[in-house]
């Protein structure tokens, strides 16, 4: 939808905030929030997403919701504690300013309390129009064994989980049985994207040798099908196996795919090769095809070649064949200190469409002018599968609202902490359009699957990949994640790795 604003975000030695302003589709949008310590307590006023997980979420650790109202964290003795009065919100917005308004009231009351070194109880408590009480308990005797059990009443419905957690350098294996009624909800919300695991599930991931990875998985889940609360969830189950090894420098993948939901199936199977030629040539091979279920039949072949010629100048080729078309794509990407542009492609599989492979080029532009001005320019795939566009321009302010650095100096030196990295799936295909929040900012990935964060000081921070803030349509599961970060300086940064799996 056309949209236009912009946003101010300011911090002071007690305090941050932001304000977001703008129209969407000709309908005036506002978001704002402050955050402060008073007497050791985190307050929040205004916007705020809140986490509602579980130590039985091993599938899908990425439940936040968006409200509006008065939060406070408190710690009393060893329990931490989470109040939260006001409502839940229905969010809105694009690159450059993030908006909300207000839905229905809510209150809640989190704790989490450590009952020993290796055990840990929780309490989720919401009252709405319907009430939610769930209690956790998360037993982690080892670095390799987690379990854990929860149970409760979610919407005012019934909900059972128990579940174990194994990992070890060959060996990482998620099983878990839950019991949710098809309208249990964590909070009774307007929300198309609290998805829940259901039933039997099993996720394994096998490492023979260094060269060699197996996934192994079965998985049953609730999806909401409208933004009605009340409205019941779709049913679906999700079996894959894939493979992906090394031989004689090339690395190979393979893999299999069915899927049911109502009375809907589908069987796809995947093969992907990739080679490093020559330190700076690599070059791919994927292919996908759907070949059983209730839908049309369709496959996709395609082929890059993509070289690096400089640490700043790489140039892209990619041949793409598809229902009996052919194209020769062309792009690449510069970098500079004042100037940044990439030009890639993305094939995405969309499986609700007439046509489910979409296709489109994917651009973005930063420049960086004077006074530290930051202009930025990106193409993306909506959920439609139709190309968008967007546009945004970005500053530093000091106390007296002039562009810092305008003495000519780099604008951005007073952050010079970074957080940076790397999306991709199981392939080793960037994710483009991903969401990120590290710490408290959200970051969506580009082309290449990149992601950067700049800070003003160097400390832990929290990684979680925010799902329902994906601009990539496809469905995506995490495979592998840091849980935190430590941002570094620019000169120094390694990359975070994140692996994401297709649903």
């Amino acid at each position: 939808m056309p949209s236009a604003g912009g946003s101010i975000n300011f911090q002071g030695p007690n305090y941050t905030g932001y304000l977001g302003v703008g129209e969407i589709d000709g309908v005036f949008r506002l978001g704002t929030s402050v955050k402060t310590i008073i007497h050791s307590d985190v307050v929040t006023l205004g916007d705020q997403p809140i986490a509602f997980d579980l130590p039985t979420d091993i599938f899908n650790n990425n439940h936040f919701f968006p409200t509006r109202g008065i939060g406070v964290n408190a710690k009393e003795g060893k329990a931490n504690v989470f109040l939260f009065v006001g409502g839940t919100a229905l969010t809105s917005g694009t690159p450059f300013f993030q908006a909300a308004s207000a839905d229905m009231p809510v209150g809640m009351l989190f704790t989490d309390v450590p009952v020993s070194p290796t055990l840990r109880f929780s309490s989720r408590n919401v009252i709405s129009r319907q009430r939610t009480s769930i209690q956790a308990l998360d037993w982690h005797p080892g670095k390799w064994l987690r379990t854990g059990v929860a149970a409760g009443i979610g919407s005012n419905q019934p909900y059972l989980a128990a579940t174990t957690d194994i990992e070890s350098s060959r060996l990482s294996l998620k099983a878990a049985y839950i019991s949710a009624g098809n309208r249990f909800r964590r909070v009774t919300a307007t929300s198309i994207y609290a998805s829940e695991v259901d039933r039997e599930n099993i996720l394994a991931v096998i490492k023979p040798s260094s060269s060699m990875l197996l996934t192994l998985g079965h998985q049953n889940f609730l999806q909401p099908q409208s933004i009605d609360p009340a409205a019941a969830y779709l049913h679906a189950t999700v079996n894959e196996a894939q493979a992906s090894f090394d031989v004689r420098d090339f690395r190979l993948g393979a893999g299999i795919f069915q899927s049911t939901y109502q009375s809907r199936s589908n069987l796809a199977n995947n093969l992907s090769a990739s080679r490093r030629i020559t330190s700076s040539l690599d070059a791919s091979v994927n292919y996908f095809r759907t070949f059983a279920g209730t839908g049309s039949r369709m496959s996709n072949l395609s082929g890059s070649l993509r070289e690096t010629i400089s640490p700043r100048i790489s140039l892209l080729q990619v041949i793409n064949y598809s229902q009996g078309r052919t194209n020769v794509l062309y792009g690449g990407s510069y970098l500079s200190n004042r100037f940044t542009v990439g030009v890639d492609y993305q094939t995405l599989y969309l499986p609700f469409h007439a046509n489910p492979f979409s296709q489109g080029i994917s651009v973005t532009l930063r420049i960086r002018l004077f006074g530290g001005l930051q202009v930025n320019a990106q193409t993306f795939r909506s959920a439609d599968g139709r190309l968008r566009y967007t546009a945004s321009g970005e500053t530093a302010l000091n106390g007296n609202f002039r562009p810092a650095g305008g003495d000519g100096q780099n604008a951005f030196k007073h952050l010079r902490y970074v957080v940076r990295g790397r999306v991709q799936d199981e392939t080793g295909n960037p994710v483009e359009g991903a969401a990120l929040l590290v710490g408290e900012e959200l970051v969506i990935t580009n082309a290449s699957g990149e992601f950067l964060v700049r800070r003003k000081t160097a400390g832990i921070l929290p990684l979680q990949v925010v799902f329902q803030e994906f601009l990539n349509p496809a469905s995506f599961r995490v495979i592998g994640a840091p849980r935190t970060v430590m941002p570094s300086p620019d000169s120094t940064a390694s990359d975070v790795r994140v692996i994401l799996g297709r649903n």
